[in-house]
């Protein structure tokens, strides 16, 4: 790897960084030699250039670009506004750690409700089997005090959808054994780090090197705690649940995306083209209002109560605890504003 000249076993490439905040630049060297075209690699070079000055102000924006796509940047912003329902709660992921699931269990309802139909029209002999639905926080802090889903309670559009489930990933559902399922949590629990109850310092809920993405929360006929004292693997208790099932996910996931136990591909069983995206959109629009008694009150996973001898505290954006305790969060506190965006809060794991 020629991390100077931006090449992978002499071939140029780049990573552009993520959600647009550099663009990734690579400079093909072309030569016409025995008839065709053919790469330079001396003289080809790949290299990401930031968009922002030192000042923090955007670079001037290229004018022969910009008339290009001026047509097509009006229509989709056009597009991305169509309205597709109403909503008479806050629907936000900044307190997804503190178990306040109610945007994951929209997209959760709109999967199973497709999944369940699919089965009735097209896979009779799976009628009998609970279906569950999963899915994770993608935007839950990871790009900063600004990276999380917030929509306010009011009109939904395309780009509300798009802001809950950012990725072009298509429906699919696997079928697994009540073991299979835990095995999913197990790994989906290690979004936490390990308390330890006895210690006074402060201690931070959640594990910072495991990706938000996968913290899958599992819904349907299904009930389940964290034990976060525990080690990796043992975290899982009370859970309830009574022979196999049809879990819906998408084909990132079904496909041993993020190395989950069990999930390798095999036991696929609905295989769509439908974005799971588009699931949801269609979904908001059959409902038309979404209301919080029938679609974020679902809470159905929670710590296992531990009483410990010093704080244990997470990090989220600042200013939102207004908005964790109108969800019904009365174990979340601030414990500090950190002055860029962000803020320290508490969460008591006796309660």
């Amino acid at each position: 790897m020629d991390n100077q000249r931006g090449l992978i076993r002499g071939v140029p490439a780049v990573m552009g960084n993520y959600y647009g905040k550099s663009l990734g630049v690579i400079d093909l060297a072309l030569a016409y030699q025995d008839g065709h075209w053919q790469v330079q690699r001396d003289a080809t070079h790949a290299e990401v250039r930031q968009i922002k000055n030192p000042d923090g102000t955007s670079v001037a924006a290229d004018e022969d670009m910009e008339h290009l796509v001026r047509d097509e940047d009006a229509g989709t912003i056009a597009y991305v506004k169509t309205p597709i329902g109403r909503s008479d709660y806050p629907v936000n992921t900044y307190f997804v750690a503190a178990g306040e699931t109610s945007a994951l269990q929209l997209v959760n309802m709109a999967q199973r409700d497709y999944v369940e139909k699919y089965i009735k029209s097209n896979l009779p002999q799976y009628a009998s089997l609970p279906v569950l639905s999963s899915m994770s926080p993608l935007k839950a802090g990871f790009g900063g005090p600004k990276d999380y889903t917030d929509i306010a309670p009011g009109p939904l559009a395309i780009n509300n959808a798009a802001d809950l489930y950012l990725y072009p990933n298509t429906l699919t559902a696997v079928k697994l054994s009540g073991a299979g399922v835990k095995a999913w949590l197990e790994k989906s629990a290690g979004w936490f780090d390990r308390i330890d109850p006895g210690k006074r310092e402060p201690q931070e809920l959640i594990n910072l090197r495991f990706p938000t993405y996968n913290f899958d929360v599992l819904q349907g006929d299904l009930a389940y705690a964290i034990d976060v004292t525990k080690p990796d693997g043992q975290r899982i208790a009370d859970l309830r649940y009574h022979g196999k099932f049809i879990v819906v996910t998408n084909n990132y996931r079904a496909s041993g995306g993020g190395r989950f136990p069990g999930l390798d591909g095999s036991n696929v069983v609905i295989s769509t083209t439908d974005a799971n995206r588009d699931v949801l959109i269609q979904y908001v629009k059959a409902q038309g209002e979404l209301t919080r008694a029938r679609h974020g009150t679902d809470r159905n996973w929670h710590f296992v109560k531990v009483k410990t001898a010093g704080p244990v505290v997470f990090t989220s954006a600042a200013g939102k605890l207004e908005l964790a305790q109108a969800a019904g969060l009365d174990n979340v506190t601030l414990v500090k504003d950190k002055g860029d965006g962000s803020a320290i809060y508490a969460i008591d794991l006796s309660k």
